[in-house]
């Protein structure tokens, strides 16, 4: 018994002294995030009063009786691009429930709000965005 109780304490010595690593610490290279030499590149489209303004007005345009589905939660994702001139080009909605993807991509084609266009290199360019619409059903 005194013979397994040694070479147990053995082994956990040895365990503990080789499993030791040493921390090597090196100093950090210049930081290039926050680079006060390089222009911001791009500039986003802004919504007249921001995107939860343009969400709220999408959302005052959905018609729930044209949505259909079962109880509980119907969630959509509608992908949409806003042009140079500010305007909403093109729409893609994804989700399970088509009747409420239909209703979304209706409403948002019915927004006549101009946005204002997003800047590529100091130039108005096509900017992509992706919001999420959730509907319960009780």
């Amino acid at each position: 018994m005194m013979k397994k109780i040694s070479t147990f304490i053995l082994c956990l010595g040895f365990g503990l002294a080789f499993a030791q690593t040493q921390e090597t610490k090196t100093q950090p290279t210049e930081d290039h995030s926050r680079n006060e030499n390089i222009p911001e590149q791009s500039k986003p489209s802004e919504y007249p009063g921001g995107i939860s303004a343009f969400m709220r007005d999408v959302t005052q345009k959905i018609n729930s009786n044209r949505i259909k589905g079962p109880k509980g939660k119907a969630r959509s994702n509608a992908k949409f691009s806003v042009n140079a001139k500010g305007e909403i080009e093109t729409i893609i909605v994804t989700g399970e429930n088509e009747s409420l993807n239909h209703e979304v991509e209706r409403a948002m084609k019915s927004m006549k709000t101009k946005w204002t266009p997003g800047e590529y290199k100091g130039h108005p360019a096509l900017i992509w965005f992706t919001v999420p619409f959730t509907i319960n059903f009780e």
